[in-house]
């Protein structure tokens, strides 16, 4: 299921302009600090890059999961019969707390 989840995720997210500026603003200053670090700086500040793109990838997936679960969940909520209700819910909750404190 995840790697369903994964082509869907890529198959629907697009970036926005907006962050196609941010990317462009990230790449020229990562071009300006090359020529500016060592060998062994430039490593470190590339393996954090690739770090932070793979934190970035998983925070949406996972957020593009949830997404799916929260629209599985509002179908099976619109598709009970009878429908849910918020107020019948807080009324059966008030009449067992009622019960409840009565027994005491």
């Amino acid at each position: 299921m995840p790697e369903y989840l994964k082509a869907l995720h890529e198959r629907f997210t697009t970036a926005s302009p907006e962050a196609m500026k941010i990317q462009h603003e990230r790449n020229r200053i990562l071009a300006r600090l090359r020529g500016q670090l060592g060998k062994s700086q430039r490593i470190l500040l590339l393996h954090l890059l690739d770090l932070e793109d793979d934190l970035r990838d998983e925070t949406s997936l996972h957020s593009f999961i949830a997404g799916i679960r929260l629209a599985r969940g509002i179908e099976e909520e619109l598709s009970e019969i009878p429908p849910y209700s918020f107020d019948d819910e807080s009324e059966e909750r008030a009449r067992q707390m009622t019960t409840h404190q009565g027994g005491d």
